[in-house]
């Protein structure tokens, strides 16, 4: 038999009483009982004092009391059981629905969401989480730290933007760590969104980059949300952005984003599809052959619009090595964003990681993520001082191939002509010529092989 009473499970958001929805409120005020961490119920105490409520709080660590002292109570009364942020993420609402299951019991419930964590770090940072994202708790109370680990691991080479709760305490700084060093391992020394006490007291908003949490773990404790960027998002000003794409989609693209269409030939409408097999045909008169070589031949001239395209190309090794690694899911390494905007891939861009120094900022880049070069698809497509950087970083971080076409008349050639001299399998352009064109046709080609079921 059902229940006279009724149990609300209410997120009260990240802390501050306005921070909750009016249906949080109704149902506040309709309760009879307040049960709740005691924290979070003192949180509330300006709308529960003073109202005739009765009160029952638990500490940390005794949730399935909570649980069963809430659903005992709302057989016969109205209970809110309160939770911080949503009750979904990490809050109550999963122990309730296993006890209520396990037990049997037939109440009367309403969940009531509240705002998470994520969103109020998210909003206060800027807009870091825009779209796609994973959300990953570094607690090992519930969950095996092994399985924490791969998780992560696993976010992070997805390339999600990711925020991460409970990301330390006087026990787990340890954990921090180790996250950190995985997030420099996978990523490079990205920014960081640190966020403590969102909407509360003693509100603290920084970015910072992940070395900077290494060397100040105390910056973070268990009133602390993270939020780590990906490869598109940007830091300014005290902003944290990751673009949905609207300005790529509406605007006239540029030279490069224009790369991949012709490049892989992504012809969708009936006029499209005939101009391109009659590229396609015009092509292979040019230039014949069936083998990858040749195709990359091809692309390139499409690419550049220029025959004599096909006479720089220097190949070294086996080009399908290139295939093998990126088949393998193999990170791709770049040294500009203008060529990162043309390929199919994700990949890393190490302007993005540039310091101030002697250097140019590509090869200051690239040398402070000299580490994720190891394995890699490296494409230098613009700066011949990140040629003769990777250089330098293959003789300890050796790539799985490289693809070098910097262009100008200082240093070009001579770092090509170092590229080819290592024991790597590569694709260079020879003297002057290059660029960013050149380098993103050849690797999508190879991206394309990969991808295809043969």
């Amino acid at each position: 038999m059902r229940s006279r009473g009724k149990l609300y499970v209410v997120g009260i958001g990240p802390g501050s009483i306005d921070m909750l929805t009016l249906r949080a409120l109704r149902a506040i005020e309709e309760s009879e009982y307040i049960v709740g961490y005691k924290t979070y119920v003192e949180r509330l105490s300006l709308l529960i004092n003073g109202k005739r409520k009765k009160v029952i709080t638990t500490g940390m660590r005794e949730e399935i009391e909570r649980v069963r002292k809430a659903v005992e109570l709302a057989k016969s009364s109205v209970v809110s059981l309160v939770t911080g942020g949503d009750p979904s993420i990490y809050g109550m609402l999963s122990p309730v629905v296993e006890y209520i299951i396990r037990e049997g019991v037939d109440v009367d419930i309403e969940v009531i969401p509240g705002v998470s964590a994520l969103n109020a770090a998210s909003t206060l940072l800027g807009s870091p989480i825009s779209g796609d994202h994973a959300v990953v708790s570094l607690s090992d109370l519930l969950t095996p730290w092994s399985v924490v680990e791969k998780r992560l691991m696993y976010a992070l080479r997805g390339d999600f933007v990711i925020a991460i709760y409970n990301p330390s305490s006087r026990k787990r700084k340890s954990k921090l760590k180790r996250a950190m060093e995985l997030i420099l391992k996978e990523r490079g020394d990205v920014y960081v969104g640190v966020v403590r006490n969102a909407f509360r007291e003693n509100q603290e908003v920084r970015i910072m980059r992940v070395s900077k949490i290494l060397n100040d773990p105390d910056c973070v404790d268990m009133s602390t949300i993270l939020i780590v960027s990906n490869s598109e998002t940007v830091a300014k000003d005290g902003i944290m952005l990751t673009p949905r794409g609207y300005s790529s989609k509406y605007s006239i693209g540029s030279e490069v984003s224009e790369i991949g269409e012709i490049g892989e030939m992504g012809a969708t409408t009936r006029k499209a599809i005939r101009i391109t097999r009659e590229s396609s045909e015009l092509l292979k008169k040019i230039h014949p052959g069936d083998d990858l070589r040749a195709e990359i031949i091809r692309r390139c001239i499409a690419a550049t619009g220029d025959v004599s395209v096909r006479d720089i190309l220097r190949f070294k090794g086996d080009v399908k090595e290139g295939v093998k690694a990126l088949r393998d899911e193999c990170r791709i390494v770049v040294d500009v964003k203008m060529l990162q905007a043309g390929l199919r891939r994700h990949s890393i861009a190490a302007i993005d990681f540039a310091e101030g120094g002697e250097e140019t900022r590509v090869a200051s880049g690239l040398k402070r993520i000299a580490h994720l070069v190891e394995g890699s698809v490296v494409g230098i497509g613009n700066s011949p001082s990140a040629a003769i950087a990777l250089c330098e970083i293959a003789e300890r971080y050796k790539p799985a191939f490289v693809v070098a076409t910097p262009v100008g008349f200082v240093n070009a050639a001579e770092s090509k002509e170092m590229v080819r001299e290592l024991d790597v399998s590569s694709i260079t352009t020879a003297g002057t010529r290059g660029g960013s064109t050149i380098c993103a046709a050849i690797i999508n080609c190879l991206i394309e092989h990969a991808e295809r079921s043969d």
